[in-house]
């Protein structure tokens, strides 16, 4: 299995891509690339089984129908943005409050400034993977589908709050996770740990293994089930990372 992780950014430079080959006798981490433009991703994704991306897929469907509502010169309910909550409704996706309420992670919306282009920059890669015949999906769980680092870390117990602006966090988790899925980082070990985008992109690819082997949270309830599929899911691990090496569920037996 090849498992490919993006870490994308509204700008190229601040951009990095992770593919990961599972087919070994252990994972390596055979190309790992910071300042890529979408090329370079797509020619990635393309040879990947599983990509993950750390980029909003869509925005929230409140904010979708607010803006189609004001073009037309008819706001249903305008006192609802009178206040911060109701604002808030609008502004955050349904697996945006998932993430603060399960994981204690406050992200930016894809309706902020700090993503808009991000975002904007995402529909348009998903749009040509579409193209190339790539099946992308929203909800989780396709061949394509959206990541967050910080959450994956989080789930699996490797957090290291200030790890994007301290290499000593860094390096702790790069020597946490490699060795609990016994990963050979080849030649990209420094990269890694001096470069929070390529880190990212890593915790990407890692995390692209763990949805293909379904170790992973789908949406469940009502309001989950709706949403997802327009606004886009956060794909959060399942299990443990060393679960990732051994490719299977916890109490499952091994493959034979």
């Amino acid at each position: 299995m090849i498992t490919c992780g993006v870490d994308l950014s509204s700008q190229a430079a601040d951009t990095a891509v992770a593919v990961i080959d599972w087919g070994a006798a252990s994972p390596r981490l055979v190309q790992l690339e910071v300042g890529v433009d979408d090329e370079t991703i797509l020619e990635a994704a393309q040879g990947a089984e599983a990509v993950a991306i750390a980029a909003p897929f869509g925005w929230p469907d409140p904010f979708v129908e607010f803006v189609v509502s004001n073009r037309t010169g008819f706001v249903p309910n305008p006192r609802r943005v009178a206040t911060t909550s109701g604002r808030n409704r609008i502004m955050f996706r349904t697996t945006d409050r998932r993430l603060r309420e399960m994981l204690g992670l406050r992200l930016f919306p894809s309706t902020a400034s700090t993503l808009a282009g991000t975002t904007l920059r995402c529909a348009g890669i998903l749009a040509r993977m579409r193209e190339m015949g790539i099946e992308v999906s929203r909800a989780g769980g396709g061949r394509v589908f959206e990541a967050y680092a910080s959450a994956s870390l989080v789930a699996w117990g490797l957090d290291e709050p200030k790890y994007k602006t301290t290499p000593a966090s860094r390096v702790r988790i790069v020597e946490q996770a490699s060795r609990r899925v016994s990963l050979d980082l080849t030649d990209h070990r420094a990269a890694c740990m001096e470069s929070d985008d390529a880190l990212d992109a890593l915790v990407c690819a890692l995390t692209a293994r763990a949805v293909a082997i379904g170790l992973w949270r789908a949406p469940l309830d009502p309001d989950e089930v709706e949403h997802a599929p327009t606004e886009g899911w956060v794909c959060i691990p399942s299990g443990t990372i060393d679960q990732l090496r051994e490719g299977r569920r916890e109490g499952e037996d091994p493959p034979r």
